[in-house]
Protein backbone atom coordinates (compact mmCIF):
# COMPACT_ATOMS: atom_id res chain seq x y z
CA UNK A 1 0.00 0.00 0.00
CA UNK A 2 1.47 3.48 -1.45
CA UNK A 3 0.03 5.95 0.71
CA UNK A 4 1.94 6.37 4.66
CA UNK A 5 -1.38 6.89 6.60
CA UNK A 6 -2.17 3.64 6.11
CA UNK A 7 0.67 1.69 8.12
CA UNK A 8 1.35 1.07 11.70
CA UNK A 9 3.50 3.93 13.04
CA UNK A 10 6.48 2.39 14.08
CA UNK A 11 5.74 -1.02 12.70
CA UNK A 12 4.19 -1.58 15.94
CA UNK A 13 0.11 -3.73 15.89
CA UNK A 14 -1.69 -4.28 18.67
CA UNK A 15 -4.17 -7.13 18.46
CA UNK A 16 -6.77 -8.86 20.26
CA UNK A 17 -8.05 -12.81 19.65
CA UNK A 18 -11.52 -13.11 19.94
CA UNK A 19 -12.83 -16.11 22.02
CA UNK A 20 -13.93 -17.56 19.37
CA UNK A 21 -10.86 -18.33 17.51
CA UNK A 22 -9.32 -19.54 21.04
CA UNK A 23 -8.66 -23.40 19.54
CA UNK A 24 -6.39 -21.56 17.12
CA UNK A 25 -4.61 -19.13 19.27
CA UNK A 26 -1.13 -21.23 18.49
CA UNK A 27 -1.35 -21.01 15.06
CA UNK A 28 -2.00 -17.45 16.01
CA UNK A 29 0.95 -17.08 17.86
CA UNK A 30 3.11 -18.97 15.21
CA UNK A 31 2.16 -16.11 12.75
CA UNK A 32 3.46 -13.87 15.11
CA UNK A 33 6.56 -15.19 15.94
CA UNK A 34 7.27 -15.48 11.82
CA UNK A 35 6.74 -11.92 12.01
CA UNK A 36 8.87 -10.81 14.95
CA UNK A 37 11.49 -13.48 13.31
CA UNK A 38 12.07 -12.11 9.97
CA UNK A 39 11.20 -8.34 10.49
CA UNK A 40 11.04 -5.56 12.45
CA UNK A 41 6.78 -5.51 12.90
CA UNK A 42 5.70 -6.14 16.21
CA UNK A 43 2.27 -7.59 16.77
CA UNK A 44 1.45 -6.60 20.44
CA UNK A 45 -1.40 -7.49 22.79
CA UNK A 46 -3.59 -4.49 22.79
CA UNK A 47 -4.17 -2.89 26.22
CA UNK A 48 -6.14 0.66 25.54
CA UNK A 49 -4.65 1.07 21.82
CA UNK A 50 -7.61 2.94 19.64
CA UNK A 51 -6.11 1.55 16.19
CA UNK A 52 -5.85 -2.31 16.53
CA UNK A 53 -6.51 -5.89 14.45
CA UNK A 54 -9.34 -7.83 16.22
CA UNK A 55 -9.06 -11.29 14.98
CA UNK A 56 -12.28 -13.23 15.13
CA UNK A 57 -14.09 -16.63 13.68
CA UNK A 58 -15.88 -14.93 10.29
CA UNK A 59 -17.61 -16.03 7.28
CA UNK A 60 -14.33 -17.08 4.89
CA UNK A 61 -10.38 -15.51 5.49
CA UNK A 62 -10.03 -11.81 5.13
CA UNK A 63 -8.39 -8.72 6.15
CA UNK A 64 -8.78 -5.02 5.87
CA UNK A 65 -5.89 -3.42 4.22
CA UNK A 66 -3.21 -1.66 5.99
CA UNK A 67 -4.11 0.22 9.21
CA UNK A 68 -8.11 1.56 9.36
CA UNK A 69 -8.55 3.30 12.30
CA UNK A 70 -10.36 1.50 15.42
CA UNK A 71 -11.08 -1.91 15.57
CA UNK A 72 -10.46 -3.64 12.24
CA UNK A 73 -11.20 -7.36 11.72
CA UNK A 74 -9.17 -10.48 10.79
CA UNK A 75 -11.30 -13.02 10.05
CA UNK A 76 -10.07 -16.69 10.21
CA UNK A 77 -12.94 -18.64 9.28
CA UNK A 78 -13.55 -22.27 8.63
CA UNK A 79 -10.63 -23.62 6.56
CA UNK A 80 -8.36 -20.11 7.54
CA UNK A 81 -6.39 -21.78 10.45
CA UNK A 82 -3.29 -22.95 8.38
CA UNK A 83 0.24 -20.62 9.63
CA UNK A 84 0.38 -19.68 5.96
CA UNK A 85 -3.20 -18.26 5.88
CA UNK A 86 -2.92 -16.56 8.72
CA UNK A 87 0.66 -14.64 7.99
CA UNK A 88 -1.00 -14.31 4.64
CA UNK A 89 -4.19 -12.24 6.25
CA UNK A 90 -1.81 -10.67 8.61
CA UNK A 91 -0.13 -9.63 5.94
CA UNK A 92 -3.07 -7.44 3.75
CA UNK A 93 -3.67 -5.99 7.81
CA UNK A 94 0.09 -4.59 7.05
CA UNK A 95 -0.92 -3.08 4.25
CA UNK A 96 0.36 -5.53 1.25
CA UNK A 97 -1.85 -6.42 -1.70
CA UNK A 98 -2.11 -10.08 -3.59
CA UNK A 99 0.88 -10.57 -5.89
CA UNK A 100 -1.73 -11.17 -8.70
CA UNK A 101 -3.14 -7.58 -8.19
CA UNK A 102 0.44 -5.81 -8.93
CA UNK A 103 0.82 -3.39 -11.59
CA UNK A 104 3.01 -5.56 -13.91
CA UNK A 105 1.36 -9.16 -13.22
CA UNK A 106 0.46 -9.69 -16.75
CA UNK A 107 4.09 -9.96 -17.77
CA UNK A 108 3.80 -12.52 -14.94
CA UNK A 109 0.38 -13.98 -15.09
CA UNK A 110 -2.20 -14.99 -17.33
CA UNK A 111 -5.56 -14.70 -15.63
CA UNK A 112 -8.55 -16.20 -16.94
CA UNK A 113 -11.24 -13.42 -15.06
CA UNK A 114 -14.44 -15.93 -17.43
CA UNK A 115 -13.71 -18.07 -14.85
CA UNK A 116 -13.90 -16.44 -12.10
CA UNK A 117 -16.68 -16.78 -9.64
CA UNK A 118 -19.73 -13.94 -9.81
CA UNK A 119 -18.31 -11.18 -6.69
CA UNK A 120 -14.91 -12.37 -6.88
CA UNK A 121 -13.09 -10.24 -9.48
CA UNK A 122 -12.00 -8.02 -7.34
CA UNK A 123 -9.27 -10.45 -6.05
CA UNK A 124 -7.89 -10.17 -9.30
CA UNK A 125 -8.35 -7.01 -10.37
CA UNK A 126 -4.98 -5.27 -11.41
CA UNK A 127 -3.56 -2.28 -9.64
CA UNK A 128 -2.98 0.98 -11.71
CA UNK A 129 0.93 1.91 -11.22
CA UNK A 130 0.01 4.97 -8.92
CA UNK A 131 -1.33 2.36 -6.13
CA UNK A 132 1.40 0.06 -5.98
CA UNK A 133 5.31 0.08 -4.77
CA UNK A 134 7.19 -2.70 -6.05
CA UNK A 135 9.38 -3.18 -3.94
CA UNK A 136 11.35 -6.27 -5.90
CA UNK A 137 10.58 -8.87 -8.86
CA UNK A 138 7.11 -10.76 -9.15
CA UNK A 139 7.66 -14.08 -6.64
CA UNK A 140 5.42 -16.88 -7.71
CA UNK A 141 6.22 -18.31 -4.60
CA UNK A 142 4.75 -15.34 -2.34
CA UNK A 143 2.90 -15.47 0.52
CA UNK A 144 0.42 -13.34 -0.52
CA UNK A 145 -0.29 -15.00 -4.14
CA UNK A 146 -3.21 -17.41 -4.68
CA UNK A 147 -3.49 -21.34 -6.29
CA UNK A 148 -4.07 -21.82 -9.70
CA UNK A 149 -7.89 -22.27 -9.56
CA UNK A 150 -8.72 -20.14 -7.08
CA UNK A 151 -12.09 -18.67 -6.27
CA UNK A 152 -12.52 -20.87 -9.67
CA UNK A 153 -16.48 -21.18 -11.05
CA UNK A 154 -16.20 -24.91 -11.54
CA UNK A 155 -13.67 -25.40 -8.43
CA UNK A 156 -10.79 -27.20 -11.29
CA UNK A 157 -10.51 -24.07 -13.71
CA UNK A 158 -7.84 -22.70 -13.87
CA UNK A 159 -8.58 -18.77 -13.05
CA UNK A 160 -4.34 -17.38 -13.48
CA UNK A 161 -1.42 -19.71 -14.47
CA UNK A 162 2.37 -18.81 -14.04
CA UNK A 163 3.71 -17.57 -17.79
CA UNK A 164 6.67 -19.78 -16.55
CA UNK A 165 4.85 -22.67 -16.44
CA UNK A 166 4.93 -22.89 -12.37
CA UNK A 167 1.93 -24.26 -9.92
CA UNK A 168 0.67 -21.62 -7.97
CA UNK A 169 0.48 -22.68 -4.59
CA UNK A 170 -2.21 -21.60 -2.02
CA UNK A 171 -1.09 -19.90 1.46
CA UNK A 172 -2.50 -22.68 3.23
CA UNK A 173 0.22 -25.11 1.57
CA UNK A 174 2.79 -22.60 2.30
CA UNK A 175 4.99 -22.73 5.87
CA UNK A 176 6.12 -18.33 6.07
CA UNK A 177 7.29 -15.44 3.77
CA UNK A 178 9.70 -16.11 0.94
CA UNK A 179 12.93 -14.19 1.19
CA UNK A 180 11.12 -11.06 -1.09
CA UNK A 181 8.24 -11.41 0.85
CA UNK A 182 10.21 -10.45 3.83
CA UNK A 183 12.18 -7.79 1.86
CA UNK A 184 9.16 -6.08 1.28
CA UNK A 185 7.86 -5.88 4.96
CA UNK A 186 11.61 -4.74 5.98
CA UNK A 187 10.97 -2.08 3.21
CA UNK A 188 7.87 -0.63 3.73
CA UNK A 189 8.59 -0.80 7.59
CA UNK A 190 11.77 0.88 7.29
CA UNK A 191 13.06 -2.08 9.15
CA UNK A 192 17.13 -1.72 10.10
Amino acid sequence: MKDERYRWPEGKVPYEIDSSLEEHKDAIQKAINHYHATTCVRFIPRTTEKDYVRFFKGQGCYSRMGRQGGSQVLSLGRGCHSVGVIIHEMGHALGFYHEQNRSDRDEYLIVYLYNVKDGMHFNFQKLHPSQNILYNKFDYDSIMIYGNTAFSKDGKSPTMVARNGQKLLYAWDKNGMTKSDIERVKMMYKCP
